[in-house]
C-alpha cells in the first residue's frame, strides 16, 4: 500500500499525522509544520483518522483566514480541531477495498442502522473536505473525539443489511442510462440524459457517487438558477435526477449511495408569488361550452371516419392521443363479459409512458351504442390488424 504523503510513521512503529502550514498562517500558528500522533500501528486506521484531522485543520486555516486572527496559541490551536473533528457518536464500518483485473477499483461499505448511515455521511463530508481517497483494503473504523482515546475495534460484521459499491459519476451516468434506454421513450430519454450530462458536467467525471452530498447539488443548482435556468427548469431537473425514478434512485438501488436521504430532492419548489403567475398563465382546461363546440355532430363530421373514433375515445376513456393513436384492433375485446379496450406497450411500436399507463379500460356504454364495436368487427372481419384510428 502506498504510503500518504500526510502519515509518519516513528521506529517505534506508531503512526503520526504531519500537516503544513499555509505559508500566510505560519506566524498566526507559530510553527510551519504540525505534527499530531494517530496512537495507532494500522496504516488503515492511521489513514482514516489522518482524513479526520486533515479535514479539522482545513477548516481550521479557513477560519483563521476569513477572521484575520493574529495568534493562536497550540492549547487554542488544539481546542479548536479537537471541536472540529468531534465525533463521539460515531460508530464503526467495514470497508472492502478490491482491484479488478482491468485495474477498476471496487469498495464496499457495510451499513446496518442509521448511525452507520450517519457515520458514512460524516466521513464523505470529510473526505471531500481533505480531498483524500480512502486507500485500505478491509478495516473498522474508529474515530475517537481525541486520538489518545481511542477504543478497541470490534470484529469485522459478518452480514451487512445494505453495501456500497463505489463508482465514478461518468460511469454511473453510463450505466444508467443503459437501464433507461430499453424501456424509455426517446423524448423522456433525451431528457433525462441531458440532466444527468449536467450534472456530470459541474461535478466532474471522476467525482464518486457515494461522497455526492447535498450541499453539491445545492450548489449545482444555484449555479444554473444564476446562470438563467427557471424554476420549473431546475424543478423538472430536479425531479429527473431526484424524483422516482431518477439517478439517484437508481444509484440506490443498484448501492452506489446508501439508501435514505436523497440529495438531489427538496432543493427547488415554486414560491406563492410563481404558484399564482403559472394558475393565472397556465394551461386550463377546457369549459363546457367548449367541449360541447368540439365534439358537436356537425364539428365530428369533418373529420374522417378513423379520427371521428379517435377523438371519441379520447372523449369517454381519458386515454392520451398518443394511447389512441396505438391502439390495434386486437386491443379491443371482452373480459367477463364486459367490452374494453386495452392500453399496452406489447405490439410493435406500441409504447406507454410509465408502467402505470398499463391498463385495461371498459368501454363506455354511449361508444357501444353509436357503433364502435361494429367498426371494429368490420375491421377485424377484414382481416385488419394495424392501428386502429
Amino acid at each position: 500500500m502506498r504510503i500518504p504523503h500526510h502519515l509518519s510513521r516513528s521506529s517505534t512503529g506508531r503512526w503520526s499525522f504531519v500537516q503544513r502550514v499555509p505559508i500566510g498562517l505560519q506566524t498566526v500558528m507559530g510553527c510551519r509544520l504540525i505534527k499530531r500522533t494517530l496512537q495507532t500501528k494500522d496504516l488503515p486506521q492511521a489513514h482514516v483518522r489522518a482524513v479526520v484531522l486533515g479535514a479539522g485543520y482545513a477548516r481550521l486555516f479557513a477560519q483563521l483566514t476569513d477572521q484575520r486572527v493574529d495568534k493562536l496559541s497550540k492549547t487554542d490551536a488544539d481546542l479548536l480541531i479537537a471541536r472540529l473533528t468531534s465525533a463521539e457518536n460515531l460508530q464503526e464500518l467495514t470497508l472492502n477495498r478490491t482491484r479488478a483485473p482491468d485495474g477498476s477499483v471496487t469498495e464496499q461499505w457495510q451499513i446496518d442502522s442509521p448511525k452507520d448511515l450517519k457515520l458514512y455521511r460524516q466521513l464523505m463530508e470529510l473526505e471531500a473536505m481533505a480531498g483524500a481517497a480512502l486507500q485500505a483494503r478491509a478495516f473498522p473504523v474508529a474515530v475517537p473525539t481525541m486520538f489518545g482515546s481511542s477504543s478497541h475495534a470490534s470484529p469485522m460484521r459478518q452480514a451487512s443489511a445494505s453495501s456500497i459499491e463505489t463508482m465514478t459519476l461518468g460511469k454511473a451516468r453510463d450505466a444508467f442510462l443503459a437501464t433507461l434506454k430499453g424501456s424509455t421513450l426517446p423524448k423522456t430519454y433525451t431528457i433525462k440524459k441531458t440532466a444527468i450530462e449536467a450534472l456530470v458536467s459541474f461535478l466532474g467525471e471522476k467525482a464518486k457517487v457515494h461522497a455526492i452530498t447535498r450541499s453539491d447539488l445545492a450548489r449545482w443548482y444555484q449555479d444554473m438558477r444564476e446562470k438563467g435556468a427557471s424554476t420549473p427548469t431546475l424543478t423538472n431537473k430536479q425531479s429527473y435526477i431526484g424524483g422516482r425514478g431518477g439517478f439517484f434512485e437508481w444509484a440506490m438501488a443498484s448501492g452506489h449511495y446508501p439508501r435514505g436521504d436523497n440529495p438531489a430532492s427538496g432543493h427547488v419548489s415554486y414560491s406563492q408569488r410563481e404558484k399564482r403567475a403559472r394558475k393565472k398563465l397556465g394551461f386550463k382546461a377546457y369549459d363546457r361550452a367548449q367541449i360541447q363546440a368540439l365534439f358537436a355532430p356537425e364539428a365530428l363530421a369533418r373529420l374522417s371516419e378513423s379520427a371521428r373514433w379517435a377523438s371519441l375515445i379520447g372523449l369517454y376513456t381519458g386515454a392520451r392521443a398518443s394511447e389512441v393513436g396505438q391502439l390495434l384492433v386486437k386491443d379491443v375485446f371482452e373480459e367477463d363479459g364486459i367490452p374494453c379496450i386495452r392500453i399496452s406497450d406489447e405490439g410493435e411500436h406500441q409504447k406507454v409512458k410509465t408502467e402505470v399507463s398499463l391498463r385495461t379500460v371498459p368501454l363506455h356504454p354511449e361508444l357501444i351504442k353509436i357503433g364502435f364495436l361494429k367498426w371494429v368487427d368490420g375491421k377485424r372481419g377484414a382481416g385488419e390488424t394495424v392501428s386502429l384510428p
